[in-house]
C-alpha cells in the first residue's frame, strides 16, 4: 500500500503522507517515495507550488529507528544516510507544508527544508536525536541556526525540548499558525496564492533567498560526516536499543 497521495489543482501539486502504523516515519523506502513525488511535481509544468500535509495525527516522527538500528556505519556512510528526504533542497518551485501534530527530528528537518512553514495551533518541533546518543544528518544542525538563531537551536539540539508552535512562529522556525481544524485549509489557500502568481518569478525568488545561504553545503556535509560516527559508537546503539525497549539510556560517554 502507498504511504502517500498526490493531487493536483489550481496549480498546486499537493502530497499527503500516510505512513499508517508509523506516524509517517522515514524509512528509506518511504524517503524514495516522497522524493519521486517531489521530483515529479518539480518536473510538471502546469504546476507552480507544492503542498505537503500529513492525513495522520502527527506530521512525522522523524526517522524509522527500527531501521536505523539495523544498519552499521559502514552502510551508513557508503548511502550516505541522513534519515531524512533527498531532493527537497533542490526543488526549484516553493514548497509549502501543513504541520500538526509532531514534527521530530527527521520530520523537523524535513521541515526546515521547506520554503513556507503553515503549524497547527497545537503542532510541535523538536530534535530529540541526542535522547537517542544521535544527532541531526539531514541538515538539523545548519538550517535550524539559520532559521532561529544559535541560542535557540543549541537549546533544541542539547535537549532534545521541543517547541510549540507559538514558540516556533516566535523563533522563526514557523512562518504562520491555523487552527487545527482549518490547517489544511490555509496551507491550501496560501500554495494556491503562491501558485497564482508567476512561476518563473516565484523560482528565482526562492533561489534567489537561498542563495544567502553562505557556506550550507559545506556545513551539511560536515554535519552528515559527524552524524555516521554515532553509528560505531556504544552510546548510539544503546540510545535506539533503549528507544525500543522504552527504557532510559545508560551512556558511557565515550
Amino acid at each position: 500500500m502507498n504511504s502517500l497521495s498526490v493531487s493536483q489543482h489550481d496549480g498546486v501539486g499537493h502530497i499527503t503522507l500516510h505512513r499508517v502504523g508509523a506516524l509517517n516515519a522515514l524509512s528509506r523506502e518511504f524517503c524514495q517515495e516522497i522524493d519521486a513525488a517531489l521530483r515529479d511535481l518539480d518536473n510538471t509544468e502546469e504546476i507552480r507550488a507544492i503542498l505537503v500535509s500529513s492525513a495522520l495525527r502527527h506530521f512525522c516522527a522523524g526517522a524509522d529507528i527500527r531501521e536505523m538500528a539495523e544498519m552499521t556505519a559502514e552502510e551508513a556512510t557508503a548511502s550516505q544516510f541522513t534519515g531524512c528526504v533527498s531532493v527537497l533542497p533542490d526543488i526549484a518551485k516553493p514548497v509549502i507544508v501543513a504541520v500538526n501534530g509532531l514534527a521530530a527530528g527527521g520530520g523537523c528537518e524535513f521541515v526546515e527544508m521547506c520554503d513556507i512553514v503553515i503549524a497547527a495551533a497545537t503542532a510541535k518541533f523538536c530534535h530529540p536525536e541526542i535522547s537517542l546518543g544521535a544527532m541531526p544528518g539531514a541538515g538539523g544542525t545548519q538550517r535550524l541556526s539559520r532559521a532561529v538563531g544559535k541560542h535557540i537551536a543549541m537549546d533544541l539540539l542539547l535537549t532534545g525540548r521541543a517547541l510549540s508552535a507559538d514558540e516556533a512562529l516566535a523563533a522563526g522556525l514557523v512562518s504562520r499558525i491555523a487552527p487545527d481544524e482549518q490547517l489544511e485549509e490555509v496551507a491550501l489557500a496560501v500554495a494556491r496564492q503562491v501558485a497564482s502568481f508567476s512561476g518563473p518569478v516565484a523560482r528565482r525568488i526562492k533561489a534567489s533567498v537561498n542563495d544567502t545561504q553562505v557556506n550550507l553545503e559545506a556545513g551539511l556535509i560536515a554535519e552528515r560526516d559527524r552524524f555516521h560516527r554515532c553509528f560505531k559508537e556504544h552510546d548510539f546503539r544503546e540510545g535506539v536499543s533503549a528507544f525500543m525497549e522504552k527504557r532510559n539510556a545508560h551512556f558511557l560517554h565515550r
